[in-house]
């Protein structure tokens, strides 16, 4: 089988994603059961466009879920099988939560600005409007459940600190 560029930088950017996911999960590895509390138990943050874990007193980032573009924070989470399930879940709710956010948001955008570019057709535009605005609200309530799970997640991750 022949190598061809496309190939090559793919591996290449695979190789890349993959020393920077064992760097971050060895960093991940510091909450065991013989770390005190204050400095390894894990926080949630809100931040504008996202929810930040974070670890100890100092608020040391390790791992942030966005509310748009949500990247996976399992990594965060290792040594739990239990608090990496959640995390998972969190993410997949995120991802879908933020696909119909960003959809909603791109058909509220442009059926909107056709509606005020033009009278002809205002009334269809209109009514993707109304349809986009309902593709962000039902995002809404998935939204939380995926803050409700990486909650679950961080809860799971510090119980082994209670006992």
């Amino acid at each position: 089988m022949r190598s061809t560029p496309g190939r090559s930088i793919c591996s290449a950017a695979f190789a890349v994603v993959l020393a920077g996911s064992a760097v971050h999960h060895a960093g991940a590895q510091l909450g065991d059961s013989s770390c005190a509390y204050d400095r390894c138990a894990l926080n949630i943050v809100p931040r504008l466009f996202a929810l930040d874990v974070v670890r100890g007193s100092r608020e040391d980032h390790i791992a942030s879920l966005p509310f748009l573009l949500p990247k996976r924070v399992v990594l965060a989470f290792a040594g739990s099988e239990a608090a990496e399930q959640h995390a998972a879940h969190a993410f997949r709710l995120r991802r879908t939560a933020a696909v119909l956010t960003d959809l909603g948001l791109a058909v509220v955008v442009s059926a909107g600005s056709r509606a005020a570019a033009t009278a002809r057709g205002r009334s269809t535009a209109s009514t993707m409007t109304g349809v986009g605005l309902a593709m962000v609200a039902s995002s809404i309530p998935i939204h939380f459940a995926a803050d409700g799970e990486l909650s679950r997640a961080v809860w799971e991750y510090n119980r082994r600190f209670g006992r």
